[in-house]
């Protein structure tokens, strides 16, 4: 029997608790109104009982309580069960609803809240040719994982990270310039600058660049304000040459090649990014008497013990990688 199909007073007009002049003592708990909505859809206070798996006596309790709460009856009792009296039929749509949102927020508490992104800022190169295939390979075996990239030169970086915008970062390190910003860095790939020359351009006959022309010439670079590119500056300075300003700074790879093919310039470039380049028609020379390396660490702000634990999971995998396993052996 359902006590649901009660209907209102003879006026047509369900009563109201709050008409009646009763002040709760406190408020109905979630508890109470369960019980409640259960004997009235069941029509039954014992087959309510069972369906919660609790005793009848406990049952009853619960409902005596809440009729108590509200200073009123709120069935009407007989041999055959339970029907909502008028004030039960008002309390019972606003009760389902009320449990309804209950069962939302219980769902959202026990659900597991989605892991925010590993926020993370690398140099160029890297972001375009090194950690889309890591982040690939960390989201294959880390599943609930997800990471923002964002793409900057290393100073910039750098400042994301100590600024707490960007969880993780990727810089290339200036052995020429020290830093102390308090940013914890380990060395996870190592790469070279390059000279790219174009077919026909008369350094596409020479096994090295002679130092003194690299120095005089004009050539296509990416960012005059990175870091590799005070590393060729300083470089030069250190042998005894005065460099000549970059004809033009690009901001891509790809912008950078095809003006050094268009213009029939040459430009540097990453071995990295040259070598990902197959199908180009350029040659790969270097400075006779030097070598551009570059390093690219891994940064973080503080302790990594304390980092997020899904930022400790994204940098312990960039940390595995080969060459950084190699840096630290002993």
């Amino acid at each position: 029997m359902s006590a649901v199909a009660s209907q209102p007073d003879k006026d047509g007009e369900v009563a109201s608790v709050a008409a009646r002049g009763h002040t709760p003592v406190r408020e109905p708990e979630v508890a109470e109104l369960r019980a409640f909505v259960a004997a009235a859809t069941l029509g039954s206070i014992a087959e309510a009982a069972r369906a919660m798996n609790i005793s009848q006596p406990a049952m009853s309790k619960k409902l005596k309580a809440l009729e108590s709460v509200a200073g009123a009856d709120l069935f009407e009792r007989s041999t055959r069960g339970v029907r909502l009296t008028p004030a039960g039929v008002q309390l019972y749509s606003a009760a389902r609803k009320l449990l309804h949102s209950a069962d939302t927020v219980q769902a959202l508490i026990a659900s597991p809240a989605p892991a925010m992104p590993v926020r993370i800022a690398s140099s160029p190169t890297v972001a375009e040719l090194r950690l889309p295939q890591v982040l690939t390979q960390i989201a294959t075996l880390e599943h609930s994982l997800t990471a923002e990239l964002i793409s900057a030169n290393s100073v910039l970086v750098r400042e994301l990270v100590l600024e707490g915008r960007c969880d993780l970062g990727i810089v290339s390190i200036d052995p020429y310039r020290q830093l102390d910003d308090g940013l914890e860095e380990r060395v996870v790939w190592r790469d070279e600058l390059v000279i790219i020359v174009p077919p026909g351009h008369p350094w596409a006959y020479l096994d090295d660049v002679p130092i003194d022309e690299f120095a005089r010439t004009p050539v296509v670079q990416r960012d005059p304000w990175s870091n590799s590119s005070r590393l060729v500056t300083t470089m030069l300075e250190r042998a005894g040459y005065e460099r000549v300003e970059p004809t033009t700074a690009i901001g891509s790879t790809a912008g950078l090649i095809a003006t050094a093919l268009a213009t029939s310039t040459p430009a540097l470039l990453s071995l990295m990014s040259a070598k990902a380049q197959p199908e180009m028609e350029f040659e790969i020379r270097r400075v006779e008497g030097l070598r551009f390396g570059l390093e690219f660490a891994l940064v973080w702000a503080g302790a990594m013990l304390d980092l997020n634990p899904s930022v400790q999971t994204v940098a312990g995998h960039i940390l595995d990688l080969p060459f950084a396993r190699a840096k630290r052996a002993p």
